[in-house]
Formats: structure tokens, C-alpha cells, sequence
């Protein structure tokens, strides 16, 4: 197996929407440059466990509870496999009682697996945090960074989490709770009329494809603000709370339209130095479609696509991200040394 070929078969694995592709995509992304610039080996276990955790739970942990809510709700309203993994709005030419039942079933699923989801992705910050403490005595973020020696002090962070436990369990049931209200409430058919186009909209944007994955319109309307939240909530001191502050300025933006930006360049780029048209008329051929080409158009589309695409994921994510924590260690290491100084002046 030749150079391309690998190239080939690593990247068509990270082009693709599915759990595993974006898995080891967003995961290798972020925790690269993130672990290449550690400042202490506290920070080095929190990124791994963060980035890893997060990932998985964005990427498995849906798709996972799907299965399980999607046998469920369509037992209880009687629907097909076809009818649940087709989006509403190409579900044609049946009764609107089984529409209902379509309708309902979808959103128990949605509903449930959220419910699920959210308090586990809102979790992970605490968590760490929780993990840091009970292995090496560090509160502060400060000390975790190396920045500040660790205050002796007693321990205090297991009462907080066991807390922070029960209150994201009752989260969660709190929201089955209320999908199951919903949901009965719903046999009336004037409640029904009145929550339909609520429920219709709920179940056009936010249903699950074919393979139970998610696509990112769902993360950006949900999950990815219950995990910034769970940053700030989780941020041990004001230099934590800065860092998270510039970190996801520059990345939540980057996340939706930073490879649009930068793609387009690059594209035409590499299509101009091998003589091809990986893109035209703004529209990036997929891997599946290069490889359907004729054999002696295939290795030289395969290379340019390579490049552009492996370049595209470099700048976007790898390059952004190393940068986002480089710019967040130098501000963080003047503003505790700018401010030591003053108070010891003024002391």
C-alpha cells in the first residue's frame, strides 16, 4: 500500500459525519497541541482527561442512547425502523394520527437522550477538577500550572462533587420527567394542536441521522453551551476564568466557520499545482465521489484532496489550537507576574 493510499484511508476515516471519524479527528486536534505545550504534569492529566471525555461523550454516548430510546419510543407508539431514521419532513402519504405517533416518538427520543447527555458533558470540568485535587492537593489553577506553590490546606472537594452528582442525577430525571409529562399530556389532542409546531420544529432540527449520529447543528445548539458553561462553573480561579474566556472566543467561532474561511484558499491551491478540480463551484468533491472516478484521474484527485484536506484540518484545529493555548500560557504566566509584583511593591 502506497503513500496515497494511507493518506487516503486515514483521511476519508476523518472526513466522515460518523462517531468514529469526528472522534479521533477532534480528539487528536485538540489534544495535540494542547499536550505539547503543558506546563505541569497536573495539566497534562486534566487535557488528557478532558479532551478524551469530552470527545467521547459528544461522539458515543448519543449515538449509544439512541439505539436504546429509539426501540423504546417506537414500541410505545407503534412505529417502523424506516418511519424513525427518516427525517420528518420526507415522511409522506400516511394518516395524521401516525404522524402524530412519528412526531411523538421522535421527540421522546430527542428528549430522552439530552436529558441523558447534558448533565454527563456538563459533568466533566467538575470532575477534573475533583480528579486534581484528590490526587495531588491543588485548588487553585494557579498551582495546578505550576504558577503558585500548593497551600497546605485541608481537603474539601469530595463533599462538592458528591453534590454536584446528585444534583446532575436529579438534572437528568428531572428532564425524563418531564418528556414522559409532555408525552401524556400529549394523548389530549388539544394540547397536541397547541404544542405541534413546537414539536415539529423540535423534531426537523434535532432528530438523529440514519446512523444515530449527531450532526453539529445539534452540539452547537445544545451540547457545546452546557459544556462552556460547565467550564466557567468549574474555573478555580480568575486565571482559569480568562483562559476559558479566550479559548472559546477564537474556537466556537472556528468550530462553524473557521474551515469554510480557510478551505476555499487552500483548495484551490492545491488544485491549481496538480491540475484538478477537487473543488468547483464552491462544492468539495467527497472521498466517496474522487473514488469513483476513472482509475487515471484517482491518484492525482486522491493527492490533491490529500493535501487539502490534511492542510485544511492542520490550520483549522491543530495550528488554532496549539496557538489558543501558547497565547492563553503567556497571558496567564504576565498577568500572575505583573500582579505579585504590584502586591509585594505594595507590601
Amino acid at each position: 500500500m502506497n503513500g496515497i493510499a494511507i493518506s487516503t484511508k486515514i483521511l476519508k476515516g476523518m472526513e466522515t459525519s460518523s462517531s468514529v471519524g469526528m472522534f479521533v479527528r477532534d480528539t487528536g486536534g485538540c489534544l495535540i497541541p494542547k499536550l505539547a505545550i503543558s506546563r505541569s504534569k497536573e495539566e497534562t492529566k486534566e487535557i488528557a482527561f478532558t479532551e478524551t471525555a469530552e470527545s467521547a461523550l459528544f461522539y458515543f454516548s448519543a449515538p449509544a442512547a439512541v439505539k436504546l430510546t429509539n426501540n423504546y419510543f417506537k414500541n410505545k407508539y407503534q412505529t417502523g425502523s424506516r418511519l424513525m431514521s427518516m427525517p420528518i419532513e420526507n415522511i409522506n402519504s400516511i394518516s395524521q394520527e401516525k404522524l402524530k405517533n412519528i412526531k411523538l416518538a421522535k421527540f421522546g427520543k430527542i428528549a430522552s437522550v439530552f436529558s441523558i447527555v447534558l448533565p454527563l458533558v456538563y459533568a466533566i470540568a467538575p470532575v477534573r477538577n475533583y480528579m486534581t485535587l484528590n490526587k495531588s492537593g491543588k485548588k487553585e489553577f494557579t498551582e495546578v500550572v505550576g504558577l503558585k506553590e500548593k497551600i497546605k490546606e485541608e481537603k474539601k472537594g469530595e463533599d462538592k462533587a458528591k453534590s454536584l452528582i446528585k444534583k446532575l442525577i436529579l438534572a437528568a430525571l428531572g428532564g425524563l420527567t418531564l418528556t414522559s409529562g409532555i408525552l401524556t399530556a400529549a394523548k389530549n389532542d388539544n394540547f397536541y394542536k397547541k404544542i405541534e409546531p413546537a414539536l415539529t420544529s423540535i423534531v426537523k432540527h434535532f432528530d438523529f441521522t440514519k446512523t444515530n449520529d449527531l450532526k453539529l447543528s445539534h452540539y452547537g445548539a445544545f451540547i457545546y453551551p452546557v459544556s462552556i458553561a460547565s467550564y466557567f462553573y468549574a474555573s478555580r480561579d480568575k486565571y482559569e476564568r480568562k483562559e476559558n474566556a479566550r479559548r472559546f472566543s477564537v474556537t466556537v467561532p472556528l468550530l462553524f466557520f473557521g474551515e469554510r474561511l480557510i478551505e476555499k484558499p487552500i483548495y484551490k491551491g492545491f488544485d491549481k499545482l496538480f491540475n484538478t478540480q477537487v473543488m468547483q463551484n464552491g462544492i468539495v468533491k467527497s472521498y466517496d465521489e474522487i473514488l469513483k472516478l476513472p482509475e487515471k484521474l484517482q491518484k492525482q484527485y486522491l493527492k490533491s484532496k490529500n493535501f487539502s484536506y490534511a492542510s485544511t484540518f492542520l490550520m483549522n484545529t491543530i495550528a488554532i489550537g496549539a496557538a489558543v493555548a501558547l497565547l492563553n500560557r503567556i497571558a496567564t504566566k504576565k498577568q500572575y507576574e505583573r500582579e505579585n509584583i504590584n502586591n509585594s511593591q505594595n507590601n
